[in-house]
């Protein structure tokens, strides 16, 4: 079953929040460029990402030294009230206001923050993983989850709610007067209601206990969990000392929100290929095999009016279930449509039926066909984020390889039936497979892990 649990979470006081509001918090580190960065860092000396993904210094011994500065950052928010705990344990009903990036249309997504009892992946457990996750990742954030003993930013998990309970629930609960509310920099409205009474809180752990929690973003941030887990309950045992049952090691804070969301929104996520040795010539070269390409010049109409035309067969092919792709290499005056051909995919679909959920996805096929058999790529350097990038914003992609990345292929999102589908057979897509939009803002509420703290599942007070 899935255990959900109240708890008492910090947030920005109250003083902090009616005078900076959205200066105070940030999207997920890993999804901003370094003018972006720069941007939060200058913004408020209490933003978030100050603790989240603090900056180098000029003679740092390592990359990850300033871990030790954002665990002093944290404390000092923690000594000086920036920061302070709620009263009672409490889940944090959220509501985000947003602009869908494709059509500008104004939605609304609602979910609720909580902590989740950790469990073991695999093919029988009720939380389910769907990617692959990168090595350096986890070691980053375990190594910054151990110097500041608090999990910063929630994993972002779906369930099912055919029947619309956790919907209604949530709009009831958000349409209250918000505990906090406020409009980020980036224009999302942001409205947090406290839930602290009992009665309330039980209906939520009661609900979800047999339901099947799906991690849409978040991977690196529940096996840190994990090994934070271990890795100190480890640790006491060498002094002597042995956590109980319902420690706070054993819960990892989560944003999870109903499927039957209309706000749920999945986007795709581009690759960009940072360099690469071979020809343009040699690369379509190599892919003819496996596709039909198309070229769509930037001398007929002009560069915009191609990109325009190549979007468009994108998604007029993804709807007819094609497995198609967008290429742009740099120095190439035309973009290039790649369909990748049927006797590839049966040919998939022969050698693995038990694995066809998962190798007859676009973005599988990418990785296996396109990425790894075509152009050569390994396994190693696909986990090597300076030969690999990933973008949600296909314009952007372009942009960079105009600005010099070897190339950028992009693809149709992977739907939310994709993913259940793929988890449900017990397997996991290649990295980067969704991006959710929008991410789950960071400084809305953290969570302190106590190894020496219960936590009690249902429970609406203090430990």
């Amino acid at each position: 079953m899935v255990s959900i649990a109240p708890f008492r979470g910090y947030t920005y006081n109250q003083d902090e929040i009616r005078g900076h509001g959205g200066k105070l918090i940030a999207p997920p580190y890993d999804v901003l460029s370094l003018s972006e960065r720069e941007a939060y860092y200058g913004g408020h000396p209490h933003n978030f990402l100050h603790v989240d993904l603090g900056k180098p210094l000029p003679g740092d011994p390592d990359e990850m030294a300033w871990h030790a500065r954002s665990a002093s950052i944290l404390e000092g928010w923690f000594r000086d009230g920036v920061l302070t705990r709620t009263q009672k344990p409490a889940i944090y009903a959220m509501e985000t206001e947003f602009a869908h990036p494709l059509t500008s249309k104004r939605q609304v997504r609602r979910g609720f923050v909580c902590l989740m009892r950790l469990e073991e992946p695999g093919r029988d457990a009720r939380i389910r993983l769907h990617e692959q996750t990168f090595s350096f990742h986890k070691l980053e954030r375990l190594d910054l989850m151990e110097k500041t003993r608090s999990q910063l930013s929630p994993i972002f998990g779906f369930f099912p709610d055919a029947e619309r309970a956790f919907l209604n629930a949530l709009s009831s609960l958000t349409g209250r007067a918000p505990d906090i509310a406020l409009r980020d920099t980036s224009g999302q409205a942001h409205k947090v209601v406290v839930v602290d009474d009992p009665e309330t809180v039980e209906i939520f752990t009661s609900r979800l206990s047999e339901r099947t929690v799906y991690i849409a973003d978040g991977h690196h941030r529940y096996m840190t969990a994990l090994n934070y887990r271990d890795r100190t309950r480890a640790r006491l045992a060498a002094g002597g000392r042995a956590p109980g049952p319902d420690s706070a090691l054993d819960w990892v804070m989560s944003y999870l929100c109903p499927m039957s969301d209309p706000g749920l929104c999945v986007l795709p996520t581009h690759r960009i290929l940072r360099s690469w040795p071979l020809s343009n010539d040699e690369i379509l070269a190599r892919l003819a095999p496996f596709a039909e390409i198309r070229v769509f010049s930037f001398a007929e109409g002009g560069r915009q009016a191609a990109l325009d035309a190549l979007s468009e067969k994108l998604h007029e092919d993804c709807r007819k279930g094609l497995t198609v792709f967008g290429l742009l290499l740099n120095g190439h005056d035309c973009c290039s449509f790649i369909k990748i051909k049927e006797k590839v995919k049966e040919a998939l679909a022969d050698k693995a039926p038990e694995r066809s959920s998962l190798s007859l996805l676009d973005v599988s096929i990418l990785t296996d066909v396109v990425l790894v058999e075509a152009l050569g790529l390994t396994e190693e350097l696909m986990d090597d984020p300076g030969r690999i990038s990933y973008i949600s914003d296909a314009s952007e992609a372009f942009k960079l390889v105009e600005g010099g990345e070897r190339a950028a292929f992009i693809l149709n999102p992977t739907s939310l039936a994709e993913i259940l589908k793929v988890t449900e057979s017990g397997y996991v897509m290649p990295r980067k497979a969704t991006y959710f939009y929008p991410k789950v803002t960071n400084g809305l509420v953290i969570n302190v892990v106590d190894p020496d703290e219960s936590v009690s599942p249902g429970a609406g007070e203090p430990a």
